[in-house]
């Protein structure tokens, strides 16, 4: 099986504002406790594209990931409901990468807010081909959630929690 994880990262260290903003954007989830200053949150009906009400209604800082191994990656960054990094690497048959917003001093401040390293942070997102993509140990989706200080980021998805929420200690169903 593959996997296909998408999930939310709020900017705080108070889950209150996650629920609020789940709330506020009329959505049904998990939300996960605190870790590195980053609320994890997944929402029902997620089709692994970025729900327009949660940016809306968002007022922090705010991170959609989602990684699909036999077919991409997406990365994309809010503050408040403004767009202000987008980078989405997709594989089929060829590489196709669209950076419509690929400002690397959004994902180096937060980075460094972590105190992690933000050298050679530009080969994550600058992939040549398929072959080079697949030669790596690591995929480019998990290196930038470690660096960001993001923990629950593989194999999470709404479904995954719903499925057996026992599995994530302190998620709260709102």
């Amino acid at each position: 099986m593959s996997e296909f994880s998408q999930s939310y990262h709020l900017r705080t260290s108070d889950k209150g504002e996650a629920i609020s903003l789940l709330k506020r954007s009329g959505k049904h989830g998990y939300v996960f406790e605190p870790i590195n200053g980053w609320v994890t949150f997944v929402i029902a009906d997620g089709d692994f594209s970025v729900d327009e009400e949660v940016t809306e209604q968002n007022t922090g800082t705010l991170v959609h990931y989602v990684y699909a191994k036999d077919h991409g990656w997406e990365l994309l960054v809010y503050n408040k409901n403004k767009l202000v990094f987008d980078y989405n690497c997709a594989w089929e048959d060829n590489l196709v990468i669209k950076a419509g917003k690929l400002d690397l001093n959004v994902i180096q401040n937060l980075i460094a807010e972590q105190g992690n390293a933000v050298d050679n942070l530009e080969s994550i997102f600058d992939i040549g081909d398929i072959e080079e993509l697949f030669a790596l140990e690591t995929p480019p989706a998990y290196l930038i959630a470690d660096r960001l200080g993001i923990v629950h980021y593989d194999w999470l998805s709404y479904d995954s929690v719903h499925d057996d929420p026992s599995f994530f200690q302190g998620v709260t169903e709102i």
